[in-house]
C-alpha cells in the first residue's frame, strides 16, 4: 500500500511538472497496473426506517410475530422497523409488492407457511416466483399445530379417535381457517396418513371456526394452540396430539402424533424474513444478525414461549433450504388431496 501511495504522489508530481506529459502518462499506467482496485465504499446500513410487509390483517399470529421481532430489531439497528399490513389473496398482494420493491434492504417481507409453503402449490399462476424473486434472511419462529376435538367425541386418545373415524366414514366434520389454509393441508395430511374420511368445513379464519367447534357443530380442528388452550383447561375441548417432534411446554401431557402411532405428521405455522432478489449480501447478513440476536433476547423468548411459539433463527442458506423443502412437501399433500385454488 505504501508503494501505491508513492506512485500516487509520483503521478501528481509528473502532472504538475512542466513539459512532462509523457512522464505523467507513464506514472498513471504504472499506478493502474500495480495497485489493486479499491472497493467502492458503501454507506452504513440502515440510514432510514425499514418496512416489513405482512400479507395478513392486524391481530393475527403473522402480525403479532412481525411486530414482536420488529420492535427489538429497531433497538438493535438504531432505526425504526415498521410493520405494514397489506392483507389479501392469502398473502399474494404483500408478496408481490416486495418482489417488485427496490433491493436495498428497506422493504422486507414476512414469509409464512401460507405464502411460501402451501400457496405456490395451490395457485396456477403467481405474479412472482416464490423462490427466485426473493433473498432469504432468516426463519424466525414456528408454531406447531395440535389436533383438538370437541368433548362429545368419544375416545380419549388419538388411537381411539382414529378407530372411531374408520368405523364411521364421513360422519365427522373438521373445521379450518379456510380452503388452502395451513390447518386445511395439515388435516388432509392426517387423512392421508391414517386413511380416515372426514368432512371439511372451511371458515373465514380460525376466529370464526373456534366457536363452532366449542358448540359441537364441527368435531375437530388442527391448528395453532393459542386460541384453544383456555378451552382445553376449562374441559370444553380435548387436545389429542401435537404435530411436532417433541411435546409442547404448554401441553406437556399431550403426546405427539408419532408417539400416538402416526408418523410424518409434523406440521406448523412458521414465519421468516425475505428481501427482494438482488439485495446486497452485506445487507442480508446485517439483517440476519439482527434477527438472530432478537430471537436470543430473554424477554422475546419468554413472550413467544407463553403462546407455544418456538424461536428458531439460523443462516440465510438454512432458511432458503427450508422454504424449498416446505414447497415440495406441501405440494405432495396438495396433489394427493386434489386441492387447487383459482
Amino acid at each position: 500500500m505504501t508503494h501505491c501511495l508513492n506512485l500516487r504522489a509520483g503521478a501528481r508530481s509528473s502532472l504538475t511538472a512542466p513539459g512532462c506529459l509523457p512522464c505523467a502518462v507513464v506514472a498513471l499506467v504504472l499506478f493502474l497496473a500495480m495497485c489493486p482496485a479499491e472497493p467502492a465504499e458503501r454507506p452504513d446500513y440502515p440510514t432510514r426506517p425499514i418496512r416489513v410487509i405482512v400479507g395478513f390483517a392486524p391481530g393475527g399470529s403473522a402480525d403479532i410475530t412481525a411486530r414482536a421481532v420488529a420492535q427489538k430489531m429497531s433497538e438493535l439497528l438504531g432505526y425504526s422497523v415498521v410493520v405494514d399490513n397489506r392483507s389479501g389473496a392469502s398473502g399474494i398482494i404483500g408478496s408481490e409488492l416486495v418482489a417488485r420493491a427496490a433491493p436495498d434492504g428497506y422493504t422486507l417481507l414476512e414469509a409464512t407457511m401460507t405464502t411460501h409453503g402451501i400457496g405456490p402449490n395451490l395457485y396456477q399462476k403467481l405474479p412472482y416466483d416464490p423462490v427466485r424473486s426473493f433473498e432469504p434472511i432468516a426463519l424466525m419462529v414456528r408454531i406447531p399445530l395440535v389436533m383438538f376435538a370437541h368433548v362429545s367425541v368419544s375416545g380419549t386418545n388419538l388411537k381411539e379417535v382414529v378407530d372411531l373415524l374408520k368405523a364411521s366414514p364421513g360422519k365427522y366434520r373438521y373445521a379450518t381457517a379456510g380452503n388452502g389454509s395451513p390447518p386445511h393441508l395439515a388435516a388432509e395430511l392426517f387423512k392421508l396418513k391414517t386413511g380416515v374420511d372426514l368432512l371439511h368445513v372451511p371458515y373465514k379464519g380460525t376466529g370464526a371456526a373456534v366457536p363452532e367447534l366449542l358448540a359441537g357443530q364441527v368435531h375437530f380442528m388442527i391448528d395453532g394452540p393459542p386460541p384453544f388452550l383456555g378451552h382445553v383447561k376449562a374441559g370444553k375441548l380435548r387436545a389429542l396430539a401435537a404435530a411436532n417432534a417433541k411435546r409442547l411446554a404448554q401441553l406437556p401431557d399431550v403426546p405427539t402424533f408419532a408417539e400416538s402411532g402416526v408418523s410424518g405428521m409434523e406440521a406448523g405455522l412458521w414465519y421468516g424474513m425475505l428481501a427482494p432478489k438482488g439485495t446486497p449480501r452485506e445487507i442480508i447478513n446485517r439483517l440476519n444478525a439482527a434477527i438472530n440476536k432478537t430471537l436470543q433476547q430473554p424477554d422475546v423468548r419468554e413472550r413467544f414461549a407463553a403462546s407455544s411459539v418456538e424461536t428458531v433463527g439460523g443462516t440465510p442458506q438454512e432458511f432458503g433450504s427450508y422454504v424449498a423443502s416446505e414447497i415440495k412437501r406441501w405440494g405432495q399433500v396438495a396433489r394427493a388431496a386434489g386441492i387447487r385454488l383459482e
